[in-house]
């Protein structure tokens, strides 16, 4: 079952920061594609692409696997594909698989995260990659 709401309230009947959200509910299975100016919560599964200028929220029995474009990327689930995002946050037991561009990346312990990031610095990208020690010639002497 999915819920798409306009509304500002939450489930305890009071306002937050959050705003309006559109949830896919855990056993809904849908192919396609999103585009939403508001906060996105998938706890079932999802094929294709989202666009999301607030937050992607993939819960703990979500799938996703695709292209996610967000402001926000939070992982509880599993993803599979690549995301843009100002920041990705990997929580316990979340998984992504696939390629990263981000400004912030978070990886909670116990959280999984497989393939390659780059971090996202204005015009220009940079690939992380682990620094290479090359040993020198430099002696040190003692008196």
């Amino acid at each position: 079952m999915a819920i798409f709401t306009n509304d500002n309230k939450q489930p305890n009947g009071g306002t937050g920061k959050m705003g309006p959200a559109t949830i896919i509910a855990q056993g809904t299975k849908l192919k396609g594609e999103i585009n939403t100016d508001c906060h996105l919560h998938i706890d079932g599964e999802f094929e294709g692409n989202i666009n999301s200028k607030n937050t992607v929220m993939i819960g703990k029995s979500g799938l996703v696997s695709g292209e996610i474009y967000a402001q926000k990327l939070i992982v509880s689930g599993k993803f599979n594909g690549t995301t843009e995002s100002e920041v990705v946050e990997i929580l316990p037991l979340g998984r992504i698989d696939g390629k990263i561009i981000t400004s912030e990346l978070v990886i909670e312990r116990k959280g999984i995260f497989m393939g390659e990031s780059k971090t996202k610095t204005g015009s220009s990208d940079k690939t992380h990659k682990t620094p290479t020690i090359k040993p020198t010639n430099d002696t040190i002497q003692s008196l």
